[in-house]
């Protein structure tokens, strides 16, 4: 079996500052990004447009295919256009079709394949870049028989996320069609992207596929000078909540419930509270909260012990920093060994030790050392004792700056991510020259 080659990247520094000679390119490099969802939904904002913008500002011309759900109004479309072509950004969109599921996505990536075939002609597009299974099946199928090579970013094993999650029964003909197709796009793509060294080695050690592709570990990078900006206020974000010197608050951002789990969460929190009643609990997130209250109440604790709230993202960036602890606590399962949180990347960058649960993605390694944070290895109450003593050592310190320095080292959208996909995207490219598709 041929291995993953995963070649050194150049040092981010030398990368980030030929952003700036590259802001105004002569001839900028026309490349289109194919992703099967919509333009303005906040995972596209913070995990696609982010780093096109980054790509803009280098020599590279990105065109976004999105997959629009709502009513496609002449406004709404105006507004979007506008938006991105200020980030320099050119968009194009398709409806998205959902149900019967399985007919209608191969609907949508018979018709994503035409547009984005025509986009290469009429553009002069040079790689296309396929954003999971869906926008790999469009890129593969738009490039054939074009002297244009394309990319597969995996972001996650899409066949074991939906057997995981109880949606889809292992070795179904959905299950066996997604991963045989996975299994064709690794072996056929120019390039490929994933998000955790730990699903790469996995994928190595597979014998059943054969790995031929110029490879890139890029996790999900997050804005590091947002946090640096807000950290500047914490001492009066913290004075605004009323969380005093003695205050130790456990922070948790994001979805509530699936995968995220809520019971586990509250119940670390009730055991630091049973320790020392200076903890509090800070909730920010977008999802119905009732799931989280119900927990809370079923481990009687009181209401001015937590507060949950929904916060825009400079707000939310402000509370961030003013906490003490980021919680991650995820169901553990093979499919989840591919997944790199977001909302590790900003703890990390808003200085917050982490406590995530074992075998999620790159964490183990992360804080292997104790240093950045703490795997909950065991959901039991001795497991849980043993993470918050740890904690009571990591607060404060030297820890913060740690965590802000691993940020900006690793997990740097500007300094890691966006040179990381310029340094894949010009591989690729360049190999492709001298020889047929």
């Amino acid at each position: 079996m041929r291995h993953l080659r995963v070649p050194s990247s150049p040092p981010a520094h030398s990368l980030a500052a030929h952003s700036v000679a590259g802001l105004h390119a002569p001839n900028p490099v026309p490349v289109l990004y194919v992703c099967y969802l919509e333009a303005d939904e906040p995972l596209v904002a913070t995990q696609v447009v982010a780093y096109l913008r980054g790509l803009a500002r280098l020599e590279f011309e990105p065109h976004l295919l999105t997959f629009e759900k709502q009513a496609d109004t002449s406004s709404r479309r105006s507004d979007i256009a506008t938006r991105l072509r200020a980030d320099g950004i050119r968009w194009h969109s398709l409806r998205y079709h959902k149900s019967p599921s399985l007919p209608a996505t191969l609907f949508d990536i018979t018709q994503g394949a035409l547009l984005a075939r025509r986009l290469c002609r009429e553009w002069g597009i040079r790689l296309v870049h396929g954003r999971s299974h869906v926008g790999a099946a469009i890129a593969e199928l738009a490039t054939s028989r074009l002297r244009v090579p394309f990319v597969f970013d995996v972001r996650g094993l899409l066949a074991d996320e939906y057997v995981d999650s109880g949606n889809w029964r292992p070795g179904g003909l959905k299950y066996r069609l997604t991963k045989g197709a996975e299994r064709h796009f690794l072996r056929r793509a120019d390039g490929l992207v994933f998000l955790t060294r730990t699903v790469t080695d996995d994928l190595r050690h597979e014998e059943a596929l054969t790995l031929d592709a110029n490879v890139e570990i890029i996790p999900c990078c997050v804005d590091t000078a947002a946090f640096r900006d807000a950290a500047e206020n914490r001492a009066r974000e913290r004075s605004s909540r009323g969380w005093d010197d003695r205050t130790k608050v456990l922070l948790y951002v994001g979805k509530l419930g699936g995968w995220y789990l809520v019971d586990e969460t509250v119940r670390l929190f009730a055991t630091a509270r049973l320790a020392d009643d200076s903890w509090r609990l800070q909730v920010l997130t977008q999802s119905d909260p009732a799931p989280l209250f119900a927990a809370l109440a079923r481990a009687n604790l009181p209401s001015s012990a937590y507060s949950v709230e929904r916060a825009a993202p400079d707000e939310a960036r402000r509370i961030m920093v003013a906490a003490d602890v980021g919680l991650s606590l995820i169901r553990t399962c093979r499919s989840k060994r591919s997944s790199s949180p977001t909302k590790v990347g900003e703890y990390l960058a808003a200085g917050l030790p982490v406590v995530s649960t074992p075998a999620i993605g790159d964490c183990d390694s992360i804080f292997a050392s104790g240093e950045l944070g703490v795997i909950l290895n065991r959901l039991d109450e001795n497991g849980r004792t043993t993470v918050v003593k740890r904690l009571r050592a990591l607060i404060g310190g030297a820890t913060p700056e740690r965590c802000r320095s691993y940020a900006e080292r690793e997990l740097s959208l500007m300094a890691v991510g966006v040179p990381r996909y310029a340094h894949l995207y010009r591989r690729v490219i360049r190999g492709l020259r001298g020889r047929a598709r």
